[in-house]
């Protein structure tokens, strides 16, 4: 980072205004700083590819008007370091994309077969208060609308309980009824029960959960869906706008 803004610096010495005020130069630092900390933790959504690849089009110009211009002793170095440094963050930007999106894909899907934790931490992101009574009570609605619809019980869309539970209602010869499953296992079995809930409770803060179950399949179908342009309409590049 101290590269980065020593980097800038000297741009902004070589810039166009060059009566710049030091204020206002320490402002810019500041503010690429926080852009490089906090930017990347940020999602990048559909509807912000216009305005980057806008903005990366035009950054793009200006870094060129300086790589364009007459070599000399103090610049060259700088430059090539810096243009160096640009190609190299984009391959390791896309090298660690790919490996983050295959472990968010393999999350997602294992978090994914387990009905019953998905429909948990799904209801827990909207209401995070509830207690352990309503949450059952959203995953007994889940069964009670299947049951109603005679829905085959190897679907995966149930929200079974885990095999640890199901063994200690084998155990003590319980029957299964699936409207009031959960609600069941927890007053026969309390501890167990709200220990997974509270497991649940954990998984639905946490953003790499969050993420690999809802925000990132939604801004892949956003993708997708703007993706879909009429004949005629010409997709955005990394030049920007013309």
């Amino acid at each position: 980072m101290e590269r980065i803004e020593i980097e800038l610096r000297s741009i902004f010495r070589q810039g166009s205004d060059a009566n710049m005020d030091e204020q206002r130069k320490k402002e810019i630092t500041k503010k690429v700083r926080e852009e490089f900390q906090f930017g990347r933790a940020r999602l990048f959504r559909p509807e912000t590819e216009r305005r980057v690849l806008a903005e990366m089009g035009e950054d793009r110009k200006r870094l060129f008007v300086h790589f364009t211009q007459p070599v000399t002793e103090e610049n060259v170095e700088l430059l090539a370091c810096f243009k160096r440094y640009l190609l190299n963050f984009a391959k390791v930007a896309s090298y660690r994309g790919i490996l983050a999106g295959h472990d968010l894909f393999h999350l997602g899907v294992e978090l994914g077969e387990d009905r019953a934790r998905f429909y948990a931490i799904e209801y827990l992101r909207r209401h995070p208060e509830a207690k352990n009574e309503e949450l059952v009570e959203y995953l007994d609605r889940k069964n009670s609308r299947l049951s109603a619809l005679k829905t085959s019980k190897d679907d995966p869309l149930w929200a079974w309980l885990p095999r640890s539970l199901e063994q200690k209602f084998a155990d003590a010869k319980i029957p299964i009824h699936a409207g009031s499953l959960w609600e069941t296992a927890l007053v026969k079995f309390p501890d167990p029960v709200m220990q997974y809930l509270s497991r649940l409770r954990r998984m639905a803060k946490s953003p790499e959960i969050t993420n690999a179950l809802f925000i990132w399949p939604r801004i892949i179908r956003e993708h997708r869906k703007r993706r879909k342009k009429p004949k005629g309409v010409k997709e955005p590049t990394l030049t920007g706008p013309q």
